[in-house]
This record gives structure tokens, sequence and C-alpha cells, in this order.
């Protein structure tokens, strides 16, 4: 056994080596855990010209493809890999879903494509939290975390996908 002073010593340089490795792991950015942060931006986003038109372009095509759906009786297919392989895409269902939606069926939106009105619920959420209190989230993310989450994305992407062509078709 150690005496009183060498004792002391002893776990007052293991109590430094400690914080100093502390320390280290904090100042370390290849340790660092995921940061979220809440950033000031403009309330109002500065929207590229080139996503207004192909906004504007999509809900033209789709009112056009709804009004000739309707004087025709059957229904008029957007998806160009539906009309070439006879499968749904990852995204089938979402224009389908966007007229449930507006019609006042949130449910029964969510069920043509769980995915993307997943992501549109929470880029309004995102949206309105920059319009309402100006202030935007903002992701540190590691590489592996970074990795992480493109796997998951996949994931979900390959999910969605399968539950598209099972019970929407």
């Amino acid at each position: 056994m150690l005496p009183k002073t060498e004792a002391w010593q002893h776990s007052n340089h293991e109590s430094q080596s400690t914080r100093h490795a502390c320390e280290a792991a904090i100042a370390n950015p290849v340790e660092a855990a995921m940061k979220i942060r809440l950033v000031r931006v403009p309330r109002r986003p500065a929207w590229p010209a080139w996503a207004v038109v192909l906004v504007g372009a999509w809900l033209g095509v789709v009112a056009l493809a709804t009004w000739l759906s309707a004087r025709s009786g059957q229904e008029v297919t957007l998806c160009l890999f539906k009309l070439a392989t006879g499968k749904p895409c990852a995204t089938c269902g979402a224009t389908r879903g966007v007229l449930a939606a507006l019609g006042g069926h949130i449910r029964g939106a969510w069920t043509y494509n769980p995915l993307v009105f997943t992501i549109l619920a929470v880029a309004a959420g995102l949206l309105a939290m920059r319009v309402i209190f100006a202030r935007s989230l903002r992701l540190g993310l590691t590489r592996r975390e970074r990795r992480l989450a493109w796997a998951l994305a996949i994931a979900a992407l390959a999910a969605n996908w399968a539950y598209v062509i099972v019970y929407v078709g």
C-alpha cells in the first residue's frame, strides 16, 4: 500500500490524465458524436428558379392527367418506369397521395407511399420552423454516422419500394 502522500499524488495524476484524455476526445472531430444545432436563417428561403419551374411543371402535368382521367374514365399513369416495366417505381403513388391529401384524406395519402409522405411531413415541419422561428436544423455527422445514415436511407427506400410493389401496385 502506498503512503498517504504518494497515494494522493498517484490519484491526482490519474485524474489529470483522464481529464486530458477527455479533452483530447472532445477536440478530435473524428471521434466526436453527432451534433444537432439550431442556426439562425432568413425566414424566407431562397428558392432556386429551376426548383420553382420543376414544381410548376409537375403540378401542370398532374392537373392535365387528372383532367384526362376524369374525362376518359381511365387512370392515366405518369410514371415512365411503370410504363416501361409494368412495375411501380419507388415513388409511385406519390401523385395519388398528394391528390388524396388535398382531398382531406391524410391517412389514405400516407398509405399510397409512406416514405414520400414521411419525408414531406418532416420537410413541412422544417419549413414551418424556418418561417415561424427563423431557425433551421444543422446536423454535424462524423464519417461513420454519414455512412450509417446512407445505409439507413437506402434500406428505407428498398423497404418502401417493396411496400409499393406489394400493396400499391
